[in-house]
């Protein structure tokens, strides 16, 4: 899949900075390109998910850097904890809206192994689900 030119340019920049040390400020990539910070957000948003791009790009108070393979396993594993805790969130306000009757919210079927990991029983979000 092709991106826009600024995504490759912004792409090739981030690989000049290997590893958090490196890191190169949200700043300073928008002044190299011209650019505003919501817009680099996407294009950081881009190449994290592109398929084509390969190198794996992490971030911290600094600014956006490629990871080490160190980083982008402790980058993966704050990932998952804050996918894990936004789905327990969702899980909680589930059960409160079932007692006070404030309604639900209707998650697609892919969500039933995540509730399933987290110790919930696929026949509480089905039956809530189609309330």
């Amino acid at each position: 899949m092709a991106h826009s030119p600024i995504v490759y340019y912004v792409y090739e920049e981030l690989k000049k900075h290997v590893g958090r040390e490196q890191a190169i400020s949200a700043a300073e990539l928008c002044a190299i390109f011209g650019i505003g910070e919501r817009h680099l957000r996407e294009i950081v948003h881009t190449i994290r998910n592109s398929g084509e791009l390969e190198k794996v790009i992490g971030s911290c108070n600094a600014g956006y850097f490629v990871c080490t393979k160190e980083e982008q396993t402790r980058a993966n594993r704050r990932i998952y904890r804050q996918a894990f805790s936004l789905l327990k969130t969702a899980r909680a306000n589930d059960r409160k809206a079932e007692r006070n009757g404030q309604g639900k919210i209707k998650l697609g079927e892919y969500f039933k192994d995540f509730y399933e990991s987290l110790g919930e029983t696929g026949g509480e979000r089905d039956e809530g689900a189609k309330q």
